[in-house]
């Protein structure tokens, strides 16, 4: 059938069935329930991995696809220049024991998503993120809990786009959602897009975390100033919203902001709405923000070249 997914039929692994006890079966420890070789066990019954109940053949695949997650398509970890996204990086690796069989699919390819990194490392396919999503099952796009893709100035207009959802797409739930930029010898000119991105993130609904990764990509005015602009804009913007406005517009999402220097990255992770207080008690509860916003502006900024200093 056109479209439909190829399985290799395999055999599945047999346990003897005196050594699978189910009802004495701890699911905290399923290294409980690989038997070891016994000579005292004759038996010639064997009881296939398909015919296992429900519960303990998902308990067996939470094993299997339990280490997707320590895979997240970077390299270059505790590197001076930071994280870089790897070109070789594919999911379909990890939804290999999915090819089994029907039924190991059908009982496995929700959490396999769940437990996967979907990264997009092509300009062209970030594109069309939306449409590439949209043949897949509702469910398994609600599955979806960490999602990667690189950006160029193209992907940065469509930001404004989105609406209140990651991509337009109202069905994701992410945990993370990184954005990665495009690493090549022409410039970001990422001031451009500052003013709405903030926009975007006062509304942004179902992400957890929002990363940005330098990826050693050529940024005008450097990357962390970028960062720092931001923060400051995005407090400028709360504080207009609030008491210059009439009547005062809340944002919806209250972000709190972390730079990684080794990572050469920075981390938005949603919380909730500040309440409405008068603008007394709102300048006291941003002031820590503002002074540290302030140390970083000074850490960025500073040039150790002594000949800035001195005239030369």
């Amino acid at each position: 059938m056109a479209g439909a997914p190829e399985y290799q039929m395999i055999h599945c692994y047999v346990f003897p069935k005196k050594t699978l006890p189910c009802s004495d079966i701890d699911t905290r420890n399923m290294d409980a329930c690989i038997p070891y070789p016994d000579a005292r066990l004759q038996s010639n019954e064997e009881v296939n991995f398909l015919a296992l109940p429900a519960e303990i053949r998902i308990q067996i695949l939470e094993h299997v696809f339990n280490d997707n997650i320590l895979n997240d398509g970077f390299k270059d970890r505790n590197i001076n220049g930071g994280i870089i996204l790897d070109d070789n990086y594919t999911i379909r690796q990890y939804f290999q024991p999915l090819m089994t069989c029907k039924q190991i699919y059908h009982d496995g390819i929700l959490l396999a998503t769940n437990r996967t990194h979907f990264v997009t490392n092509s300009l062209f396919i970030a594109n069309n993120i939306p449409e590439r999503l949209s043949i897949l099952h509702p469910k398994q796009i609600q599955a979806i809990r960490s999602f990667t893709f690189v950006a160029d100035a193209r992907h940065f207009r469509r930001l404004q786009d989105w609406g209140n959802s990651p991509f337009g797409v109202s069905q994701l739930r992410l945990d993370t959602l990184t954005i990665v930029l495009h690493r090549s010898s022409f410039w970001h000119y990422l001031f451009d897009f500052t003013s709405s991105l903030v926009h975007l993130l006062r509304g942004l609904q179902n992400v957890r975390r929002l990363v940005f990764v330098h990826n050693q990509a050529r940024v005008k005015g450097s990357f962390k100033t970028w960062y720092n602009r931001l923060v400051g804009l995005i407090l400028k913007t709360d504080h207009y919203n609030r008491y210059m406005n009439i009547p005062a517009c809340l944002e919806n999402v209250w972000w709190e902001w972390s730079f990684d220097d080794v990572a050469q990255s920075f981390c938005l992770e949603a919380k909730s709405a500040r309440p409405w207080v008068g603008e007394q008690e709102y300048m006291l509860q941003i002031q820590p923000l503002m002074m540290a916003l302030k140390e970083s502006i000074e850490t960025e900024e500073w040039n150790p070249d002594p000949r800035a200093h001195n005239g030369a």
